[in-house]
């Protein structure tokens, strides 16, 4: 056990403002009048804490004697600072206790149901008829006023710097939305501190501790501690899926913000629009009657072109693309055609249409003339001003306005001239 020695001011000048500037602790505090460090090695503390109570001062339960019969004692503490807790906490010289000796007690902040408010100073001394005056205070039986002695184990200043108010709250936010992968992040936020003026005191950010979860289980999914924000990304997602992102921010002594939370869903292909856009018609030359046994000429009017549609689902904007890659016709007589590529839609007469058919015979009713046309679909899906995409789509197979086409057996004649 190491004891100190210290001697202060006289019961006479007590309670006095702090005056001059402290070697120990926060420069803006003075230390008590007639400091003496006659019997001390003036030891100093800090103390960075949360709790209101500040269990960790180190000079709890540190009064001792040190004369084997000192006969009594009265303990006083000088504080000054922010102060929480009991109705006219003040700075200056407060009495602790009455110690008679071999009795010994012990001092804890909270022991007078004081709390520190962002920061507080304390010392602690005694007052002793055995010691006779070691700072010019006075001697025992020579009727001057006795001194103040202090012979505590452990620090004799000590500056307490309380913050018990945690960090700002993190908001975290969807960064990138994709086909089956969603991104969270966030921005970084200060610690708020306690205490007010000059004794303001902030502890100091710490970490932030991040985790997801998938669809309302409580696993707690790539959980990390990080020093700054960081990117969480949820993939291998299905429509259905819902992925959130919790965030909590720690300062420097543990205070922690509320988990903040924020969730979405993988971007999905959105519905399938009616495509009105596409509509196109079956027309053929010759125009109203066809012949058995010579070409008839077919084509889509108007052509089969790329087309774009426009769809706001849940706030985002899906742009689809259709673009067409093939055709199929059915001539109605049991003929088929699949062709690919431009030449599938056939060419406006007077030119030469690629896609043609011979009827073997006649219909005066008509052939029912049919077309369906291949699209291969894309969507892109705008965010706040981000694309991403494109993403395939099933293909589209829509269907022409068929044509009814008679077709008739042509007749020789012999015409007299």
């Amino acid at each position: 056990m190491r004891l100190l020695a210290l001697a202060v001011v006289t019961l006479s000048i007590w309670p006095w403002p702090a005056a001059a500037s402290s070697a120990w602790g926060s420069p803006s505090y003075g230390d008590p009048p007639g400091w003496c460090t006659n019997h001390s090695d003036m030891w100093s503390a800090t103390v960075v804490t949360n709790d209101p109570l500040v269990p960790t001062n180190p000079e709890r339960e540190t009064f001792y004697g040190f004369h084997p019969n000192p006969g009594y004692d009265d303990w006083y503490g000088y504080f000054y600072g922010d102060f929480r807790g009991r109705p006219n906490d003040a700075s200056g010289w407060v009495e602790l206790l009455h110690e008679d000796y071999p009795d010994h007690y012990g001092w804890n902040f909270a022991s007078n149901g004081w709390a520190v408010h962002g920061h507080a100073k304390q010392y602690i001394a005694y007052y002793n008829w055995t010691f006779g005056g070691e700072c010019g205070f006075g001697r025992y039986r020579n009727g001057s006023p006795p001194p103040y002695m202090a012979d505590q184990y452990g620090y004799p200043v000590v500056d307490i710097y309380v913050d018990s108010v945690p960090p700002q709250s993190p908001q975290p936010r969807v960064s990138l939305v994709t086909a089956g992968t969603v991104s969270f992040t966030w921005d970084p936020v200060f610690d708020v501190g306690d205490g007010a003026g000059a004794d303001y005191f902030v502890a100091g950010m710490d970490r932030y501790t991040s985790w997801l979860t998938l669809d309302g289980r409580p696993e707690r999914l790539q959980l990390l501690s990080t020093g700054q924000p960081r990117t969480v990304t949820q993939r291998g997602m299905l429509p259905a899926d819902v992925a959130c992102v919790h965030v909590q921010a720690f300062d420097k002594v543990q205070n922690a913000s509320a988990e903040q939370q924020t969730c979405s869903r993988a971007l999905a292909a959105p519905p399938m629009p009616g495509w009105t856009e596409l509509s196109s018609r079956v027309m053929a030359n010759p125009g109203a009657v066809g012949l058995v046994g010579l070409d008839s000429w077919f084509w889509l009017d108007p052509a089969p072109r790329a087309a774009t549609v426009h769809e706001i689902v849940g706030g985002i904007d899906y742009a689809i693309t259709a673009t067409p890659v093939s055709a199929g016709w059915d001539f109605g007589d049991g003929s088929r055609a699949d062709i690919a590529g431009a030449s599938a839609y056939g060419a406006q007469y007077p030119r030469q249409s690629p896609v043609t058919h011979v009827f073997e015979a006649h219909n005066q009713e008509g052939y029912l003339v049919q077309a369906s046309v291949r699209y291969q679909l894309t969507w892109t899906a705008s965010i706040k001003g981000r694309s991403d995409g494109p993403y395939p789509m099933d293909d589209l197979l829509q269907p022409m306005t068929s044509l009814r086409y008679p077709v008739e057996q042509a007749q020789p004649e012999l015409l007299r001239i």
